[in-house]
């Protein structure tokens, strides 16, 4: 039996449209695995205009008398596209023409008999614009391929390597390795032949295949098997090689059929089919370099360069750069990153090295946008003038302009310092745009600055008072644009009451006190205020004599308004000794473990007064 693969255009025709694909060609073949196990692989080709690849693909096993044997699908893994290229980088293609392929694979349990299997796929239709074809819009394809029987110990078929050129250039000259490779390494034979129809308009995906043998196309007069395509000189295939060679003359669509034949120790083992199409075109043979023009700019220093180019399918570009040569590239849209901002001129050529290459240079301006910044001075208390500084990625003759806001003075500035007072306290934005290059940067930041409080306290009653007169102190501070929320009283720098307004004081001992306020705004701007309140006391009365005999009147040696001062006290008898003795003396001295008598007394104040005298104790 015979392995047969073919491949074809199969086009939508406008009868049951529904039903119909775009086949460009396809193949079928086996990978013997061990044992009774085969892997087969289904490889097709479409048009990518026309239906998509099925989800599913039946492929019939018959045995050697035609019976069907088995049916089994193979489930679309994904398609993926096919470049299609031409041999002359001088010559164009027609836009729109896209080929995708796909392998259905599957693993199929085939014990081995005596005359084997022929496994087989088919699908309808053909497109209706074939011109070597009787009635092309109603022909499909049929690829098969044969597992020979048992006496063949082993056996994986050949597959095609390449897929043929999907379209042809008028007139130009075209040598196509259409070789195959066969596993085992058996010998092939290549011919050209009639590729095989298979499925119909009522019946495109026959499940199961039609059993063998199969039907040939029909060819249309003048066209043959041995020359089914027009051609000066005529297509040949190198019958060792499988080499294909042709000149097209003649616009059109035509169908190709290609034999390989599979031979073991000189016995023919397999046969394979593979069916084509050649969609013979007008070629575009002229070259213009283009690049397209500039769209990034002050971005960084890598450039995306696209080619604007036609008819061309290689390029060389030189991106301009001095004392090197390695700023080249081969890639139709390629980038660069320049060392330096600076203008470079940037060259491409359209096919270089051939007769219809073509040159052009443009002009790209490489620089990056400025990135300038503005260094916030320090929260202040108070409009004071302050001074600002332009700094960051720019060159010293940049352009450089500030907005600083209305009512500030200045409101705008041009240079890289500037000192500026704003009308009032509080928030201000302020921006600097640069510009260099025809690129610009922009920065904004807020300068912040608050209400300076003027601190300031009253006081009742006014200094002076005598000692323990209730006094109290009132804020009076102001805070412009502001408020206060904290307050801090001291008294001889010792902190007396805080977070409150209002402060109230008794007048302790005689002298002079230095009274502080500290207030400070929300926005924590503070100020300093003080004053000096004057205690007085009252004026001193020492008796000449007391009687502590427990009769409550006069018991002790008081001393009228001693308690009003800081004081010693000092008590001696008639021979000097030092019966009694109290810091801040307050009264309380009834001459308790001393005899009545006369004694003496020194009473020291703190404000530097003395005095001493005599004192009678009578009981």
């Amino acid at each position: 039996m015979f392995l047969r693969r073919s491949l074809s255009l199969l086009a939508a025709t406008s009868f049951l449209c529904a039903q119909a694909t775009h086949i460009v060609g396809g193949e079928l073949f086996y990978d013997h695995l061990g044992g009774s196990q085969y892997q087969v692989t289904l490889k097709l080709y479409r048009d990518c205009t026309g239906i998509a690849f099925d989800a599913t693909a039946a492929v019939g096993v018959f045995n050697a008398d035609g019976s069907l044997y088995a049916t089994q699908t193979l489930t679309f893994p994904g398609a993926q596209n096919v470049p299609i290229v031409l041999d002359s980088p001088c010559l164009t293609l027609p836009p729109n023409l896209c080929v995708e392929t796909t392998s259905y694979v599957g693993i199929f349990d085939l014990p081995p008999t005596v005359d084997g299997y022929i496994l087989s796929y088919q699908r309808c239709c053909r497109t209706g614009i074939i011109n070597n074809l009787q009635n092309p819009g109603d022909l499909g394809l049929t690829v098969t391929t044969r597992v020979p029987g048992q006496s063949i110990a082993s056996n994986s078929s050949p597959r095609f390597n390449e897929l043929p050129p999907i379209a042809l250039c008028l007139n130009a000259p075209l040598s196509f390795d259409h070789s195959a490779t066969d596993p085992d390494g058996d010998s092939l034979v290549y011919a050209l032949c009639t590729p095989f129809n298979g499925g119909t308009a009522l019946d495109p995906q026959p499940n199961p295949p039609t059993a063998p043998p199969y039907a040939p196309v029909t060819w249309l007069a003048p066209y043959t098997e041995g020359y089914p395509i027009d051609s000066d000189p005529a297509i040949a295939v190198d019958p060792a090689t499988g080499l294909l060679t042709l000149t097209p003359n003649l616009q059109g669509n035509f169908t190709i059929g290609v034999l390989v034949q599979e031979y073991r120790n000189g016995v023919l083992l397999n046969e394979t089919r593979r069916d084509f199409l050649f969609k013979v075109v007008a070629c575009d043979a002229v070259v213009t370099a283009g690049i397209q023009p500039q769209t990034e700019f002050c971005q960084d220093l890598t450039m995306n360069f696209s080619s604007g180019s036609a008819g061309a399918v290689q390029y060389h570009w030189d991106f301009g750069v001095a004392g090197i040569e390695a700023d080249t590239a081969n890639t139709t849209n390629p980038s660069w990153t320049f060392s330096e901002p600076g203008t470079y001129n940037v060259t491409l050529i359209a096919n270089p090295g051939t007769t219809c290459a073509d040159t052009t240079t443009s002009v790209f301006n490489v620089y990056l946008s400025p990135e300038p910044f503005i260094t916030t001075p320090p929260f202040a208390c108070g409009n004071l003038p302050v001074t600002l500084l332009a700094e960051g990625t720019f060159g010293a003759n940049a352009n450089l302009q500030w907005q600083l806001g209305a009512g500030s003075q200045p409101t705008t500035a041009n240079t890289p310092e500037v000192t500026v007072q704003f009308a009032d306290p509080g928030d201000h934005e302020v921006s600097l745009l640069v510009a260099e290059n025809g690129c610009t940067g922009f920065y904004s930041t807020t300068i912040s600055n608050a209400a300076q409080p003027v601190a300031a306290f009253s006081v009742t009653p006014a200094s002076p008072q005598l000692v323990g007169v209730p006094v109290t102190f009132t804020d009076g501070s102001a805070a412009p644009g502001g408020a206060i929320d904290s307050w801090w009283w001291t008294i001889d720098d010792t902190e007396w009451t805080s977070d409150d307004a209002v402060a109230s004081w008794t007048t302790p001992w005689p002298g002079t006190y230095h009274i502080t306020l500290v207030v400070t705004t929300a926005q924590g701007c503070a100020d300093t205020t003080d004053a000096y309140y004057v205690v007085i006391g009252g004026p001193l009365t020492i008796p000449n004599v007391f009687s502590p005999n427990g009769d409550g009147n006069n018991e002790t040696f008081h001393i009228i308004n001693v308690d009003q001062y800081n004081n010693d006290l000092y008590v001696y008898n008639r021979w000097g000794s030092k019966v009694y003795t109290s810091r801040n003396y307050k009264n309380q001295w009834d001459g308790d473990g001393v005899p009545d008598g006369t004694y003496y007394y020194v009473l020291r104040i703190d404000d530097g007064r003395e005095f001493s005298g005599h004192v009678t104790l009578l009981r």
